[in-house]
């Protein structure tokens, strides 16, 4: 026989009010999921902004340490004014405007963040055309670490030859006709632009590859008009030979202060954005600093600080762009030393 379930222990559905209140949790842990994961999503984009802002303000004061520390290098040639040259300075292209093959001015800065600017040298068309209103131009002058080719007497038998009286000749496949550079005899250098295999250095000479540069901040990465501001380097190496590079997307502005050195003991007494030329020959450090900008702007975000570079103050831009100032202070070895033989 059959028998019938037991009826009252079948399982009721829900009423209205208990309907309501499952919904209502729902859309409340729904809610919570959803501004958990908008906020991280928003707070890891803005980590990022700042990774890539650290990212190209370091890779940009790398690139002006190496060429700070390194100006006013002239191979072995110490007293600059026996440095000489066969080279004309190239025109419309600055060449002319940081009187490229004068030794005595390593380094020169026009200066457009006070008022009036202090001008050591006037910026020519190529760089005036895409300068960033209100930022600083550095002008460095040096030779390369280590010279192209050289000739000398191979006393050390540097060839294994076991003949320590000929006359060897390094690196001279590596030289390039029509590109500057300083051949040298440890105590004296003139600038020449037909340097090749064909015509290497002498005996006792060697061939330091010229490399001036002019760092300067323009409004555009790669394409005029990507509205993204960088830090740029024009580079001269040759007559009419001239090449801009932009080594750091993101940097809005640029300003370098000198230490200067007023009683000869290697040490800062004081530091000056504006020096004069006879300062800049006691100069033994530079303190850089750069205005680091998000590539993109947030949309949630209002920028309404001012930033302060030095002794020049940047007024707030009121955007959706983040910013941070990094700054390092280098020392100018060659300089230094140079201004200790005074």
């Amino acid at each position: 026989m059959i028998c019938a379930g037991n009826r009252s222990g079948l399982q009721r559905g829900l009423t209205l009010i208990e309907l309501m209140l499952g919904v209502t949790l729902g859309f409340l842990i729904s809610g919570v999921v959803l501004s958990l994961y908008v906020n991280t999503s928003r707070s890891l984009a803005q980590n990022e902004r700042y990774a890539w802002m650290q990212e190209n303000a370091r890779y940009a004061l790398k690139a002006l340490s190496e060429d700070l520390t390194m100006a006013d290098f002239w191979g072995r040639v110490i007293a600059t004014d026996v440095i000489g040259t066969n080279v004309s300075s190239p025109t419309g292209d600055c060449g002319v405007d940081i009187d490229v093959f004068n030794s005595n001015t390593a380094t020169l800065v026009n200066n457009y963040h006070v008022s009036p600017a202090s001008t050591q040298f006037t910026p020519c068309a190529a760089l005036t055309a895409d300068l960033r209103p209100n930022t600083d131009l550095l002008a460095l002058k040096r030779v390369e670490g280590s010279s192209t080719a050289s000739t000398f007497v191979d006393a050390a038998d540097v060839d294994g030859d076991s003949d320590t009286t000929e006359i060897l000749t390094l690196g001279a496949s590596d030289l390039s006709n029509g590109v500057v550079y300083l051949r040298s005899t440890g105590s004296t250098g003139t600038f020449i632009d037909d340097a090749s295999s064909g015509n290497p250095p002498g005996t006792g000479q060697s061939d330091w590859r010229y490399m001036p540069r002019i760092y300067f901040v323009r409004d555009f990465y790669e394409t005029a008009g990507d509205q993204i501001p960088s830090l740029c380097r024009l580079a001269i190496s040759g007559v009419g030979l001239t090449s801009t590079e932009c080594i750091a997307e993101g940097i809005e502005d640029f300003h370098v202060q000198f230490g200067i050195d007023t009683n000869k003991n290697s040490v800062a007494n004081l530091y000056t954005s504006t020096p004069t030329l006879s300062e800049m020959e006691n100069a033994v450090s530079a303190r850089v600093y750069l205005l680091a900008r998000s590539i993109d702007a947030d949309p949630h975000f209002t920028n309404d600080t001012q930033y302060v570079l030095g002794d020049s103050i940047v007024p707030a831009a009121n955007d959706g762009f983040y910013r941070r100032v990094y700054s390092t202070t280098i020392a100018l070895r060659n300089t230094a030393a140079r201004s200790l033989m005074q």
